[in-house]
This record gives structure tokens, C-alpha cells and sequence, in this order.
């Protein structure tokens, strides 16, 4: 029996994980921010759309997503007793305790044109130029200061290193290092292009959000028990600057908006936050 227990669960995972893998035709009866979420990966059926798009996570897990919400604003204590570049490192081991399942969890989804880039190894740079970019000009165009550091040890995922930004902008409190950008690329890999990614090329340089570990992400995290930073806006900001070919997920409770964090999951495309919403009958 144990054996039978094994071989199914061996069967079910690469099912999923071809799933994840596949380019994925259009499905007219699911939203866009669905269909682009699938094709990059988020396959779990706990992530699905709603009429109002308010209602697009599945109960059971909404729990995990408000306690992965509560660590960015539960950090204010600790704090207190660790300098700047503790606290960033700080912060960046908690972006790193996410949930295993692709829809609880922020993910950055990507297909690189294959024309960019002569390999894996030169899409992986490619990839870390447009984000500092984006970063970059998204910060300018709010008036926030922004700094990449390079002098800090940060975790390694796939081999590759979390990237960190700190963030200063007296208006929304950011003062002290408690606001940090954080991101990381996975390795990309070979693959083909959903024909609905627009700027997309038939093949490309695909980083997908299936893996349990080993995905892409771009968070922003603001220390202390009132967030006052932009969050929406910001992610907003560096989509509409990135490449259409990237687009980036939030689960619920993780895009902080008028100050208030979103109940619902949304993707970014083109600087737009899209909801997972059941299309309209015409």
C-alpha cells in the first residue's frame, strides 16, 4: 500500500509539474491575470477566478496568506536592537519563508525572447539588468531614494543570490533601513512562448514560479505595525516599466493599498493590476 502511496504521489507531481511547463492555450472563460498565472506556473486550483475577483483564493489557505502578511509588520521589536545592515538581512530571511504552493506566495514570472540572450547564463543577467532598471525608474518616478547593496552576504537560492535594495523615503517613512526591495532570478530555462505574452517570441528564456524553492520574486518590505508606503503603486511603477514579457503575482494580503492590504490575489502586467475576474458574457 505504501508503495501504491508512493508511485501516485511520484505520478501526480510530474503531471503538475508538466502542467507548470507546457505552453498553455488561451481560455476564453478565464481572466487574463488567470491564464497568464497558469502559464507561468501558478497551476494549484486554491488560486481561481470569482465574479468579482474578491472571492479568488480558496478559504482553506487564506489563513497561510494572512500569516505570511503578518511578518512584514510584525519585525518593529527586533529591530529595535540591530543595525542597518542586520535589519536588512533580517527582513531578507523572512522573504524567504514562503509557502511551497505557487499561489501563496509573490512570484515573478518571465519569457525572455530567445533573441536576447546566446544562453541561460546571459538571459539570467539580462533578467537582473531590466529588474535593476525597473527598480530604478519606478523609484524615480515616486521620488524615492534607492540603493542596491553589493557589500552584504545575502541567501542563495538555486545558486543565485537574493538581491537587495534599500529604500529612503522620508514621506512614507522609510528611514533607518526599514524598507528594502528584494528580488531574485532563477536560473532560467529554454522554452516556448504562450502566443498571448505580448512582446514574445515563439522560444524563449522562460523563469516559471512552479518549483517549491527555486522561483523568481519582487517584494517590497516596510518594518514597524503601520505600513505607509505605496506598495500598489510601486509594483505598479516597475511593471510598467519592465518588459511585457514579465509579470508579477501577489497573493492576498501581500499588496498593500491605501493602506490597507489587499484581500484578494492580483497579477501586474504593463503596469496594470489585474484581478482575477470571471470574464463577462457578451
Amino acid at each position: 500500500m505504501t508503495k501504491f502511496k508512493t508511485i501516485c504521489f511520484a505520478v501526480t507531481t510530474a503531471a503538475l509539474a508538466g502542467c507548470a511547463a507546457m505552453p498553455r492555450h488561451y481560455d476564453d472563460e478565464s481572466s487574463r491575470a488567470l491564464n497568464l498565472a497558469r502559464a507561468g506556473g501558478i497551476y494549484d486550483q486554491d488560486l481561481r477566478d470569482s465574479p468579482d475577483g474578491m472571492r479568488s483564493y480558496r478559504k482553506g489557505l487564506l489563513m497561510s496568506a494572512l500569516n505570511l502578511a503578518s511578518l512584514a509588520t510584525s519585525l518593529d521589536a527586533p529591530l529595535r536592537h540591530l543595525s542597518g545592515t542586520q535589519t536588512l538581512l533580517f527582513n531578507a530571511t523572512d522573504i524567504m519563508m514562503t509557502p511551497d504552493k505557487p499561489s501563496a506566495r509573490p512570484s515573478l514570472m518571465g519569457w525572455m525572447p530567445e533573441s536576447l540572450a546566446d544562453n541561460e547564463d546571459e538571459a539570467y543577467n539580462h533578467y537582473v539588468a531590466v529588474v535593476d532598471k525597473a527598480i530604478i525608474e519606478a523609484a524615480e518616478s515616486m521620488a524615492v531614494k534607492v540603493t542596491k547593496l553589493t557589500d552584504v552576504s545575502t541567501p542563495e537560492i538555486d545558486g543565485k543570490p537574493l538581491m537587495l535594495w534599500s529604500v529612503t523615503a522620508e514621506q512614507y517613512g522609510c528611514v533607518d533601513s526599514n524598507c528594502i526591495i528584494a528580488y531574485n532570478i532563477n536560473q532560467p530555462f529554454h522554452w516556448k512562448t504562450p502566443s498571448y505574452v505580448i512582446g514574445g517570441e515563439a522560444v524563449s528564456y522562460n523563469i516559471a514560479a512552479n518549483h517549491p524553492e527555486k522561483y523568481s520574486r519582487l517584494v517590497f518590505r516596510q518594518s514597524g505595525h503601520e505600513p505607509t508606503f505605496p506598495v500598489a503603486e510601486f509594483y505598479g511603477a516597475v511593471s510598467a516599466v519592465m518588459p511585457p514579457w514579465i509579470v508579477m503575482y501577489f497573493p492576498p494580503n501581500t499588496v498593500i493599498q491605501d493602506g490597507e492590504p489587499l484581500p484578494y490575489p492580483v497579477l501586474y502586467e504593463q503596469g496594470h493590476q489585474l484581478m482575477f475576474k470571471e470574464p463577462e458574457d457578451e
